[in-house]
């Protein structure tokens, strides 16, 4: 089934099985955010790129599940504060990752294309999530996410390489790097991280060779 096909009673019976394999239980609140994002995806969709991955098991798995336990493996941790996602997009990671962990606000989403950031509003607004806001910005350089400190960095539409060089500046001390990658990734891009990071753990992600890298700011 495609994603453009797929109706809302479809997309929740999927993400419903799928984070049961995993162990999670979704609240009706917590599906119901992650049909609505279903949903302007497929409207939105017609208009304009948002994702690649049209099958509705993939959209489940690719995109809200990896969200979905990240945020999990958060909750768990007891983490709370502000969340920057750079490379937001089609919403993915941040979305489903604020779902499963309620504490990671506010939520800050940053993206250089005009077009997505209106995607991005328009799902803050159906969600009624009054504590997110879309900063429209290119970003090249830590300096220029200065104004916008965080406890939590993520992305997954962005290469944060040159950033993890710089020792992610804007990311407060104690706080959390969250990328998706593999360890031995990261040390073939980076053989030795800056002093001001180091690797906390690292979490498989079931059925991919990618898995949760969590970096921690001293």
């Amino acid at each position: 089934m495609s994603q453009t096909g797929a109706a809302s009673g479809d997309f929740s019976h999927a993400i419903c099985r799928a984070a049961a394999r995993e162990g999670l239980r979704l609240s009706e609140t917590q599906i119901g955010v992650l049909a609505v994002h279903f949903r302007l995806l497929q409207v939105w969709g017609r208009r304009m790129n948002l994702t690649s991955i049209t099958h509705l098991e993939e959209v489940v798995n690719r995109h809200f599940m990896e969200g979905l336990l990240a945020g999990e493996v958060l909750r768990r941790s007891g983490f709370s504060g502000s969340l920057l996602d750079l490379g937001s997009g089609n919403g993915f990671p941040a979305f489903p990752l604020r779902v499963a962990c309620p504490a990671a606000r506010p939520l800050i989403l940053v993206e250089s294309s005009g077009k997505r950031a209106g995607f991005l509003r328009a799902l803050i607004r159906e969600v009624e999530w009054r504590d997110a806001s879309v900063e429209v910005r290119r970003v090249a350089r830590g300096r220029d996410l200065s104004d916008l400190p965080c406890d939590l960095f993520t992305t997954r539409g962005v290469s944060p390489f040159r950033l993890l060089k710089e020792g992610l500046p804007f990311l407060r001390s104690g706080g959390i790097a969250l990328l998706f990658m593999t360890e031995f990734t990261l040390e073939t891009e980076i053989p030795v991280l800056p002093k001001s990071l180091r690797l906390e753990a690292c979490v498989p992600l079931p059925g991919r060779e990618s898995g949760i890298l969590l970096l921690r700011k001293n």
